[in-house]
């Protein structure tokens, strides 16, 4: 019958009004309800139609009087129409009102009856009566006057509403206050004397106040609520969010927005999330700003943003699952040209599980060069990602480290993924996707992760230590989270996400018009709003290692590879059962030294019966020079004996910086003097000397510190190093100064 725009209405998981959207034609016009509230039921059919449940859609003693009373004023005074005869107006937008139109009316009316019952009509009518100025409807109407749901309206508030599709003009602030109040208790006084409300009751309401100024309608999930209205415009929507849940992350959004701001830094997105169900339990997709200054109406959780780091944990958990990683594995963490760590520090070597924790940079490029990037990009399209729609190609190493976009909605979801795995194991198919809607599902798919590789990137997310923050990780560590944060290049996105078994806490800080500003950094700026989202949520549980397809492996105890033939300590680790298939220890050989085991030797230069034979930890020259400051036990291996021979395949010598082909563009200082290139070498008997060459030239030797300081042309380079002992390594460069 009624085609008109309606409001579209977003509630939350426990019936609360969160927010409205007024119609394209600016009314405030809300979807028909299903019933009718009896108090108000009772008010408007006894001051507009009292023989509603009795006539059949036209009331002939009231078209008689009001016949009688138009003929005496010779003009239309009075309609006598019906309820159901109103609702044939109001359907087609209220005719002219005639002798003809009055008769096709009563046709019409006696029709509905026919084929809708009293409750119908009734809800009809009411849904779209007119309420004064742009409130049609008593859903609207209720809401504008009275701030509350029409179900919770009193006998005077109801009566003051009853009386207001008959003459809407009555409801304006400061005007007809009198005029209003007089009609609407002498509909009470009607109600009272036909016995549908005490003395008591009548009494009471005559008292109430007449509503003043109307009142804005909740706007508690404004980002949700407009991002919803692209598939549900126009309707009445039951969110999963919690009402409580959702104002109070609202407020402390805002708390913190005033704090970022004086580092203009003016955005700030939450979502919270029930692992169990999928379901959102808090939506803040923007801050609010009065004047809207800050791009405050973008809905940043549904907004592409550099990733960052962020993405470390499900290239962690791949390796896991298929058997490429253990956890105290190490990775090679020395400078490289793609990327550097954000504190700009090197262990040279590091257990994957303190690299993921620490959000080393180094380490995961690795990682995803020993994975595949075709591998890893395809596994995040498996967990949920529709944003990376380059080819793997495109992406590179950098996919791992912020050269792709996200979305904090599908990001949320993922870490969702993870930690729903441990709690359902057996889980072969589900549904990727989380839901802010009720009774919206999503198409089911196969589980990209077992609950093995989850538990075990979830304990070392619960290790992450950030000496640079100033929240108090310890504090958190207690209550089971698992963490991670992410910064992306430029400094114009932070990330952080945390894990519980109840729930999924996601957050994005920055500026949305992608402004980089130096404090938008995961962890100082993202990590303490997801702290204080965390410490207002109800947290009982704690992450059980989940059943599964676990097996005991031996480790060397050093690398955290499986234990190698030349591994001398080792360490029993439960793993998934692909750890099987991992990589043996590479670090541990076998050497011979001397009697005094200062020095390696070998047949041809040493008496065999006076050899000893030794298993020894050895890493690369480069792994090694910045692992040795770090761990000040780490022993070099031995020289040899003067007079003995190395083997031929030993590399003591690589070049630190630079890497091979790299293009150099050399600054100037504030004189405007270029300023030199400094070549760096890692070397396993740093005491002995190096000899430089540059393009064929020596150039110098260095002791004990192998750097060195050169200025060279415009151009290709090629620089030579080469020890005592004949040992050379080589590079290739260019200056690109112009």
């Amino acid at each position: 019958m009624f085609k008109e725009e309606t409001s579209t209405l977003l509630y939350s998981q426990d019936q609360k009004l969160l927010g409205a959207t007024i119609s394209n034609d600016e009314q405030w016009r809300f979807p028909a309800n299903d019933s009718v509230p009896k108090r108000f039921e009772i008010c408007i059919t006894q001051f507009e139609d009292a023989y509603f449940r009795k006539h059949p859609g036209v009331n002939p003693i009231s078209l008689f009087r009001a016949f009688r009373q138009n003929l005496n004023s010779n003009e239309i005074v009075s309609g006598g129409s019906t309820i159901t005869m109103q609702t044939i107006r109001l359907a087609k937008q209220n005719p002219k009102r005639t002798y003809g139109q009055k008769i096709l009316e009563m046709i019409q009316a006696t029709r509905l009856e026919l084929t809708h019952s009293k409750n119908t009509i009734l809800n009809y009518y009411v849904s779209h009566a007119p309420f004064g100025g742009n409130v049609v409807g008593l859903d609207a109407a209720a809401w504008r006057y009275y701030a509350k749901e029409a179900h919770q309206l009193s006998w005077g508030e109801s009566a003051t509403l009853a009386v207001l599709p008959n003459a809407p003009s009555l409801i304006f602030p400061g005007k007809n206050q009198e005029l209003l109040l007089a009609k609407r208790n002498r509909l009470l006084k009607k109600i009272w004397s036909e016995g549908f409300l005490s003395e008591d009751d009548y009494q009471l309401a005559l008292l109430e106040p007449l509503p003043g100024k109307p009142n804005a309608l909740p706007d508690l999930a404004p980002h949700l609520l407009h991002t919803s209205i692209k598939s549900f415009k126009g309707k009445r929507l039951k969110s999963t969010l919690d009402s409580h849940v959702q104002e109070q992350l609202s407020q402390l959004v805002n708390q913190h927005k005033a704090e970022l701001s004086a580092n203009e830094i003016h955005n700030i997105a939450v979502l919270v999330v029930e692992v169990k169900s999928g379901n959102v339990k808090a939506y803040i997709g923007n801050t609010f700003d009065q004047h809207d200054n800050y791009s405050n109406q973008v809905d940043i959780v549904q907004a592409k943003r550099s990733s960052g780091s962020i993405l470390k944990p499900f290239l962690y958990t791949a390796m896991m699952q298929d058997g490429q990683l253990l956890p105290k594995m190490l990775l090679s963490d020395t400078p490289m040209d793609i990327t550097e760590n954000y504190d700009k520090n090197y262990s040279g070597a590091v257990p994957a599980d303190e690299a993921l924790a620490k959000s080393l940079n180094i380490p995961a490029v690795h990682m995803l060069e020993k994975y595949s990037v075709p591998k890893f990009h395809h596994r995040l399209k498996e967990l949920g990602f529709t944003t990376f729609t380059e080819t793997p190609k495109h992406y590179g190493l950098s996919l791992v480290v912020g050269g792709g976009e996200v979305t904090l909605w599908e990001l949320a979801a993922a870490y969702r993924n993870l930690a729903y795995k441990i709690n359902h194991p057996t889980v072969e198919k589900f549904d990727p996707k989380i839901h802010s809607i009720q009774n919206n599902p999503s198409k089911e798919t196969k589980y990209p992760i077992n609950a093995e590789s989850a538990y075990l990137t979830i304990e070392a997310l619960q290790n992450v230590v950030r000496p640079e923050s100033e929240i108090g990780w310890q504090v958190y560590s207690g209550k089971n989270i698992a963490w991670k944060t992410g910064t992306s290049h430029g400094f114009r996105d932070a990330w952080s996400v945390g894990m519980t078994p109840e729930y999924v806490v996601a957050v994005w800080v920055g500026n949305a018009d992608g402004e980089g500003r130096p404090g938008i950094i995961g962890v100082k700026a993202a990590a303490p709003i997801m702290f204080d989202v965390f410490n207002r949520l109800t947290l009982t549980e704690r992450f059980q290692k989940p059943e599964g397809n676990w097996t005991e492996v031996k480790t060397c105890r050093e690398s955290g590879f499986l234990l190698g033939p030349n591994c001398t300590h080792y360490v029993r680790t439960s793993a998934p059962s692909m750890a099987i298939n991992a990589e043996v220890c590479p670090y541990h050989q076998k050497i011979h030294v001397d009697e005094s085991g200062q020095y390696r030797v070998n047949s041809d230069c040493y008496p065999v019966a006076k050899i000893q034979s030794k298993s020894w930890f050895v890493l690369p020259p480069i792994e090694g020079f910045y692992y040795q400051k770090n761990h000040p036990k780490y022993q070099t291996i031995p020289n040899y004996l003067e007079g003995c021979e190395g083997e031929l395949n030993e590399r003591p010598i690589e070049f630190i910086y630079p890497k091979n082909f790299t293009k150099i563009y050399l600054p100037k200082d504030f004189t405007g003097q270029i300023q030199p290139m400094v070549i760096e070498m890692a070397y396993t008997q740093p005491e002995l000397p190096l000899f430089w060459y540059l393009d064929g030239k020596y150039i110098g030797t260095t002791q004990n510190i192998h750097k060195l300081a050169l200025q060279p042309e415009p151009g290709t380079h090629k620089v030579v190093v080469t020890d005592s002992k004949g040992n050379s390594v080589q590079k290739t460069f260019t200056i690109v100064n112009k």
